[in-house]
C-alpha cells in the first residue's frame, strides 16, 4: 500500500533497488516498466516462473550467471509446471517450462557475452582444473603472486569416519580440530569458512563446535571473535554453510567436509544429494 501511493517519491529517494524475485512480488506493485533496468544476478540460480513478474516490472532485462554452477533446486518448493494437460499450451510455453533455470532460457534465445577473466583465486592452481575442465581453458588466471609461499593450494585430510544419518561425526571433529589449529598458529589471520555437502554435516559440525567453545576457552574467544569479523566494511567471518547457500562467498581458507563415506556395514550408497543430479 505504501508503495501504491508513494512510489514515486520514494524511486527518487531510492532509484536503485536489490531484491529477491519473491520480495520483488511482494512489496512493489505489478505495473510495467516500472524500472529503466532489471538485472537477474545468479540467473543460473533462479527458475524462469519466479522471475516472469520483475521482468514485466523492466523496460529492459539484463541477465548474468554461470551455467556451471549449481542449478535451483526443487527440493522444498513445488514447480508451477503451466495449465492442466487438457488445456491448450503453446509449444514456447512448454519448452521454456522445461528448461531449469532463467539463463539457461536466456541463453538459448539471446547474444551472450562471457566475462573471462578470473580474479579470486590468489594460487592459480585453485581454478587451473574447473578452467580446463569445464570452461575450455577461456579463462585469464593472474599468475601466483609469489612463488616463496610453501603451502599447499589444495591439501586432502583423510578422516576414517563413517557415513550414518546423512552425516560423518568423525569428519565433523576433524574439521573442528583443524578449525582450532588454524585459530591459534595462523600466521596472516586468514579468514575462514567451512562448507559441508548437506544441512545435517553442517549441524553436526555447529554442534560439536558449541561442544569445544564449552570446554576451551581460548577457543572460545578467538571463534566468538571470528565469527564477527568485519573488514574495510565487509562481513569476513567464519561461516559453516552447506553447497546450496555458498554461492560467491570468498575466504583465505575453506574446508570442505565432504562427510560422504562407507557405512557402518562398510558399503558406500550412491546418493550424494545435488552432486547426484544433472549438472551436480
Amino acid at each position: 500500500k505504501v508503495m501504491e501511493v508513494y512510489g514515486d517519491y520514494l524511486f527518487k529517494l531510492f532509484p536503485c533497488w536489490l531484491l529477491s524475485p519473491e520480495n520483488v512480488s511482494t512489496i512493489l506493485p505489478l505495473k510495467k516498466d516500472m524500472f529503466d533496468l532489471v538485472l537477474f544476478d545468479e540467473a543460473s540460480q533462479v527458475f524462469i516462473e519466479n522471475t516472469i513478474p520483475s521482468i514485466y516490472r523492466g523496460s529492459r532485462i539484463v541477465v548474468e550467471g554461470d551455467a556451471k554452477q549449481l542449478r535451483p533446486t526443487t527440493t522444498f518448493m513445488r514447480r508451477y509446471m503451466g495449465a492442466n494437460v487438457d488445456d491448450d499450451v503453446d509449444f514456447s510455453t512448454q519448452a521454456a517450462l522445461e528448461v531449469e533455470s532463467l539463463l539457461d532460457l536466456a541463453v538459448s534465445r539471446f547474444n551472450s557475452t562471457n566475462i573471462t577473466y578470473h580474479y579470486r583465486s590468489r594460487n592459480s592452481e585453485l581454478i587451473d582444473f574447473s578452467n580446463k575442465a569445464f570452461y575450455n581453458g577461456k579463462l585469464q588466471i593472474a599468475p601466483n603472486g609469489s612463488k616463496n609461499i610453501r603451502q599447499k593450494p589444495i591439501e586432502r585430510i583423510m578422516a576414517k569416519g563413517v557415513w550414518e544419518n546423512g552425516k560423518n561425526v568423525m569428519e565433523a571433529k576433524k574439521v573442528v580440530e583443524l578449525t582450532k589449529q588454524i585459530l591459534k598458529t595462523r600466521k596472516h589471520n586468514e579468514t575462514i569458512g567451512i562448507i559441508t555437502f548437506n544441512s545435517e554435516q553442517e549441524t553436526c559440525i555447529e554442534d560439536l563446535i558449541d561442544k569445544q567453545c564449552a570446554v576451551d576457552e581460548e577457543f572460545r574467544t578467538l571463534y566468538i571473535k571470528e565469527t564477527n569479523r568485519i573488514e574495510n566494511g565487509e562481513d569476513v567471518s567464519l561461516f559453516i554453510e552447506n553447497l546450496e547457500n555458498i554461492q560467491g562467498d570468498e575466504r583465505d581458507i575453506i574446508i570442505f567436509s565432504i562427510g560422504y563415506a562407507r557405512n557402518n556395514f562398510g558399503k558406500v550408497n550412491s546418493l550424494f544429494g545435488s552432486l547426484s543430479n544433472e549438472g551436480g
